[in-house]
């Protein structure tokens, strides 16, 4: 059976197996094998950390289990050493926390804190989370406080513990960068080109006509034209969200409060970025998704007449599915755009799975390569999300699909997401009501990202608009 170190061994590895392949995934020579490539390093990787986990806790019981009956009080649990040397080493917690992690750990240490001293108990949030197991960390908060306090030639010795005046401690405002979950964000997924926001700002130019030239007989005038320019700009954006746990919280676990504050909070702002970097209408506060920039190529499902796509919008037949996604292709690659690899078609799965459903005369799937674990379709792969409304249009049944270039597409970010922590702040959710979170024993947790998205070249997109096919309404 391997040792703890062995398994934090294979957790490096992953994780630097997994940076590798995240390099190659979002270069923008990047293939669907790198991508593939990235999503099994993450979750070899993810399996790697659940093992170290495992056997983290497994050491914490053993630990606990053998420590001595007249031990006295505060005495911490010791183990045999891995080299079976006679030496004793101390039954830790995992130590390697991310950022998020420490910023919670200390918020709900805090208001773990407030809670004791309410019932006359004075605990510092330290000594709470060494009481949860929490010991590396402690050390390595204390370790830190002693560098900062060499550095300004202070004494380290006040903040750290109740009788030093720990009490006394404000509570934490964190203020710490984590990563936007990408898997959670078809936009991010599908591999745009980043690029940074200096000061909040990118600009870039760009040609916008060409030079004139042409054959001329002898004594002619030769043409003359001079190229024109424009240039694409984009402006920070920001996307924020504040989760607030009341008391009732401190009921669970350290950290089950940590994952509920990250997958609650950091899943709603992923997915709404995603809605707006497709349909954002726009704004000095919004971004202008990339389906409504006004020269991108624009068919009409729901057209009638001579310019009809579909006899039936509900039921198209698999000649006019299959002219449309041609047109569609086309209106990119008559652009002077070729077709590459970074062509990607995004949809719901209303009309995902009425094309995966389509089915012959002999019962033979029309497209077998959308019933598959990386779905393509027209050679192109496919990006299937819920953020693609389903119930739009006056018939409460349209739905969206799009064609991309991502190598055109930019996404402009200042920094991932910032989180910051606070036990103190007065807070307005817009009921009409303030919520005074220290009066009212709350915590609250802040998270904020700031990007923009733009073009090179709208034609570089294809959006078909008020697709019915797959729809289950009976209208």
């Amino acid at each position: 059976m391997p040792t703890l170190a062995e398994l934090r061994e294979k957790l490096k590895a992953a994780r630097d197996a997994a940076t590798a392949a995240r390099a190659k995934a979002v270069a923008d020579t990047a293939t669907d094998a790198d991508r593939t490539a990235y999503k099994d390093a993450l979750t070899a990787a993810e399996k790697a950390l659940d093992m170290v986990k495992d056997a983290e806790r497994q050491e914490a019981l053993d630990a606990g289990t053998t420590r001595s009956a007249s031990a006295p009080a505060g005495t911490e649990a010791r183990e045999r050493s891995a080299g079976n040397d006679g030496q004793f080493a101390y039954a830790q917690p995992a130590g390697n926390m991310s950022v998020l992690d420490e910023a919670t750990l200390m918020a709900a240490a805090s208001a773990k804190s407030r809670a004791f001293l309410q019932a006359g108990i004075a605990k510092s949030p330290v000594e709470i989370l060494g009481d949860e197991g929490y010991e590396r960390f402690v050390k390595q908060l204390k370790d830190r406080a002693a560098a900062n306090a060499a550095r300004r030639r202070e004494k380290t010795n006040s903040t750290l513990t109740s009788q030093d005046g720990g009490i006394l401690l404000p509570t934490p405002n964190a203020n710490t960068i984590v990563e936007l979950l990408r898997g959670e964000n078809t936009f991010l997924a599908a591999g745009p080109r980043r690029v940074p926001l200096i000061g909040g700002q990118f600009n870039q130019p760009r040609g916008a006509t060409s030079s004139t030239a042409g054959y001329v007989g002898e004594g002619m005038k030769k043409p003359v034209g001079s190229p024109t320019f424009n240039g694409i700009s984009m402006r920070s954006k920001k996307i924020a969200g504040i989760v607030m746990v009341t008391m009732e919280a401190l009921k669970w676990s350290l950290p089950d409060l940590q994952a509920y504050i990250r997958d609650d909070l950091r899943r709603t702002l992923a997915q709404n970025m995603d809605l707006a970097c497709y349909f954002g209408a726009g704004s000095n506060y919004t971004p202008l998704g990339i389906l409504n920039r006004p020269n991108v190529n624009s068919f009409d499902a729901s057209a009638t007449g001579a310019s009809a796509l579909f006899a039936n919008p509900k039921s198209p037949t698999v000649a006019e599915l299959d002219k449309v996604a041609t047109r569609m292709i086309l209106a990119i690659t008559d652009a002077n755009i070729p077709a590459t690899n970074r062509f990607a078609w995004t949809m719901n799965y209303h009309l995902m799975r009425y094309l995966a459903d389509a089915r012959g005369a002999n019962g033979q799937a029309i497209y077998p390569e959308l019933n598959t674990e990386n779905p393509t379709w027209k050679g192109f792969r496919v990006l299937v999300t819920t953020q693609f409304p389903s119930n739009g249009g006056a018939t409460t049944d349209e739905s969206t699909l799009a064609l991309v270039d991502w190598s055109n597409v930019l996404y402009g970010d200042e920094e991932d997401i910032t989180v910051r922590t606070s036990m103190e702040a007065t807070i307005d959710p817009g009921t009409g009501t303030l919520v005074h979170l220290f009066q009212q024993n709350m915590m609250a947790v802040l998270m904020e990202a700031q990007h923009d998205i733009a073009l090179n070249y709208d034609q570089a997109v294809s959006v078909l608009r008020h697709a019915r096919w797959g729809s289950l309404s009976a209208s």
